[in-house]
Formats: C-alpha cells, structure tokens, sequence
C-alpha cells in the first residue's frame, strides 16, 4: 500500500500537462475570482488560449471590457516579468456573450469552442444575497444552464468546473460533499415555471416558502443549480467545487490584492477611516476563509483531478468541499488579526479595537443608531456647504449588507472534505510547489499582514476611479 501511495504522488494529478496548450473557456472571468484565475493561467501554465465569455455592460463593448480587465494591477507580475508581455495577453479572446438569449452566443464562435475547447471553469455567479429570488435563479441556474448546453456540444472537453458556494447547503449543520435535490415545489424547472406567472409582489410573498430554512436566494439558487447539475449534465466531465468566503490574495500575483469590499474587506474599511464598527458574530464560531490565489490554485488542482478521473462512470456528480475544520480564525478574533497589517504601534493598538462584534440585538442596535445619527449629521454639513448628501445613503448600504451576511457570522459548520483531501494527497512535489492550496497549513500571522494594506490599496483605486468619472 506504502509503494502505491508514493506511485500516486510521483505521478501526481497531472496539471501541468492538462493545462500546457490547453484550451480554456471561463465564464464569470471579470469577477474577483475570475481575474486572478486567468492571471494564473497566464503566468504560470503554458496555455493555448482563453476563451472569455463577456457582454456589453453599462453601454462598455465586450472588447473594450477585455482591455480594462489588462489594466488592472493583478496584471503588473506578468507586465513586469514577461519579455513580451502583449503576446501573453493576446492568448486571451473575449466572445460577445448575451446570457438573456436562448443562443447566448453566435453560431460562428460556437463553431470555434466546440472544435477547440479542452477546458471549462463556471466561475459566473450572483454573489447579492439580498437579490430577488428570480432574478438569483436566472443568473445562478438559468444562466448556467445555457452555458453547459454548449459545452455539451464540445467535443474536446476533458474538465468542467462549476464554482458553488460551501454553503449551498448552509440549513445543515454538517457540509458533505454531496448534492442535495430536495427543492421545494417538485424542483427548479417547476419552481421557475411558477415564478414566470406571477408578479412581483406575487413573487416576494412566496419567498419565504421557496427558500425554506435556505437564509437567502443566494445560498439557495446555488443549491438549485447544483441539482441542476446532477439532473442534466452528470454526462459531462463535470465537478461541482465549494469554497466558502474568498478573501484577498495571500501571495500571488500580489499579497493583499482585493478588488472588492464585500465581507472582512467591507468591514476593514471603517476602522482604515478611524472609526469604530460594530458587528453582529458569534465571537467563539469559525470563520471559513481561504485566500483567493488559494482558492483558484484548488479551483486548478480540482480541474485536473476530473480530467484524470473523467472515464469512471459513476453516475454521481464529484463534490470537493474547499474548507477545513483544522485552520480557521474565529470571529471573535478578527480585529487582532486584521491590526496586524497597521503600520504604527498605535494603529496597531485602536484597530485591535476598532471592530467589535457581539451576538448582543441591543448592543448591535445602539450602535447602528449612533451611526445613523453620525451620517446625518454629516450630510447636513454637506448640506449647508452647498454638497451632494452622502453619508446617510452609505452608510445604509453598508448595513444593509451586513444584515444579508450576518447569518454566516452568526452560525458554526463541520466540514467533509475527503474528496478535496484526496487530490492534495495525490499531488506531486511540483504540483505542490505551483499549486499553494493547503489551508491547514496557511499562517494566518503572515497572511494579515498585508491584509489591510491590500484593502487600503483598493480604497485608493476606488476613489481614483470615481475622480475619473467625474473627470477630477
């Protein structure tokens, strides 16, 4: 057995030769994981080419999308290391993509993916918790439903990965890797055929009974879509991976990178102004968090694990729970990890501070009140300046979000993840090198110390982005 064990890891999963001269098609590339996927791909494997499903968005073309995305910071490792760096980013094509049409691409391009495709990842996904429960399921169900009819016709194909959520099944105590189908209303197609008849007030009354003990349309569209899955395409090469909260990059391309303020970021931003914050958490519950470059070198390894495995028929779509019971922070300890990345002794000792949490509705109450009071009287000073108001509208969307998330923070998960545990296991020195994935193994001590630094760095590109459009 001990000479069988060694064999496996000699010969690892096989990633570099999947993805050398490997053909790629993403959907979903422009979100935070998506980017730091195709910068992988890019600096790391020898890849043929990236096919990029993309749409026109706020009146920006497809292809002028596709640039903005090379512009992007995440992208300076392979501008500054390559020789050559324009034929790296050439390797990536954008195909004008309409997910509101039956055929959501033309027929010229899907003559070109079904001759060429060898890869897919389905990293698209609505991540708005508080989203219509229509409007969830038309992005996370309907919408991957057109695309994996098209990878049905693609010949080539030897992986597909779909990114789910660990919390696609977040009512059970207990996270296995299985897929659950027990929808209400006899399942998706009948739920969606229902929610088709009917208006919008119509559709927000029934919400409670759809979602059940599911606490948002998010974490239950994701569950549709995985039954979904099982249901039609368990033909396909096909893998569902669930990762639970990605957070910024810990090493690659560059620490600390985040593009968003969603989750811990979001909550950093206050204490980064000065301010203090308060949440709602469960102080002594783990927090499932990965790094994002952790998360997409497992969303890779995954991917080859399934080329490997794709020629046993079992019937059964392979779950891989990306989450451990082993290395987790608790939340009760985020503003002592999160202060590491303060640059002064004193910064370090307000923002240990700065975020307090309490599972206390009173408490919670107090202070949003107080919040409230501040951001009104702010704006009246803008007001009275002559200014656009501000604050107030800020400061709602801000606890309007964490109203949304406040149920992960509020509830504890044990993991199973032998199918994840096994493809580490067989991954070989190299792979191992390449692919950083082991979260057991992360030293959370370093990881936040460009935590902060990395979601200051983000504010400062926000703001230059909105001094741009206002042509500041």
């Amino acid at each position: 057995m001990g000479d069988l064990i060694k064999n496996c890891s000699e010969n690892g999963l096989g990633a570099i030769n999947l993805y050398k001269d490997s053909v790629v098609l993403i959907s979903g590339g422009t979100g935070f994981i998506g980017k730091v996927l195709i910068e992988k791909l890019l600096r790391s494997f020898n890849v043929k080419k990236i096919y990029l499903l993309l749409r026109e968005k706020q009146n920006v073309k497809f292809k002028t999308r596709l640039k903005e995305i090379f512009r992007e910071p995440i992208f300076n490792v392979i501008r500054e290391s390559h020789p050559d760096p324009a034929s790296v980013f050439s390797k990536v094509i954008a195909v004008d993509t309409n997910f509101q049409n039956e055929k959501i691409i033309s027929a010229d391009d899907m003559k070109l993916l079904e001759a060429e495709v060898t890869i897919v990842f389905n990293v698209m996904a609505s991540v708005k918790f508080n989203e219509s429960i229509d409007s969830a399921l038309d992005t996370n169900v309907v919408c991957s439903r057109k695309l994996f009819d098209i990878v049905s016709k693609m010949a080539q194909v030897r992986s597909v990965v779909h990114v789910s959520t660990f919390y696609s099944n977040c009512n059970r105590s207990r996270i296995e890797e299985r897929i659950f189908e027990d929808i209400p209303f006899g399942g998706y197609s009948n739920l969606l055929e229902i929610l088709s008849h009917l208006q919008e007030n119509e559709k927000k009354c029934l919400t409670p009974s759809i979602l059940g003990t599911m606490p948002n349309s998010y974490t239950f569209s994701k569950k549709c879509a995985e039954a979904m899955i099982q249901q039609s395409y368990a033909h396909l090469p096909i893998c569902i991976f669930r990762p639970p909260v990605v957070t910024s990059a810990y090493r690659e391309p560059i620490p600390g990178w985040v593009d968003n303020f969603n989750g811990i970021s979001g909550m950093c931003v206050p204490m980064i102004q000065g301010k203090f914050y308060c949440c709602m958490a469960e102080r002594e519950i783990a927090s499932h968090t990965v790094p994002v470059d952790y998360c997409v070198a497992a969303m890779l390894a995954v991917g080859a694990e399934r080329a490997r495995t794709r020629g046993e028929a079992t019937g059964t779509v392979p779950v891989f729970n990306y989450a451990t019971d082993v290395n987790n922070i608790r939340w009760g300890d985020f503003g002592k990890w999160i202060s590491k990345g303060c640059e002064s002794l004193l910064g370090r000792l307000f923002g240990r501070y700065a975020l307090v949490l309490t599972s206390s509705r009173f408490l919670r109450q107090m202070f949003v009140w107080w919040f409230i009071l501040q951001a009104v009287a702010a704006d009246l000073l803008l007001a009275f300046l002559g200014k656009k108001r501000q604050h107030l509208r800020t400061v709602k969307r801000l606890f309007a979000l964490e109203d949304a998330a406040r149920y992960f923070a509020m509830h504890g998960w044990t993991v199973q993840n032998d199918n994840m545990r096994r493809v580490m296991n067989r991954m070989n020195d190299e792979e191992r090198n390449l692919l950083k994935l082991d979260i057991d193994r992360l030293d959370w001590d370093d990881y936040f110390k460009d935590f902060l630094p990395g979601v200051k760095a983000a504010l400062a590109r926000s703001y230059q982005r909105r001094l741009s459009r206002l042509g500041g």
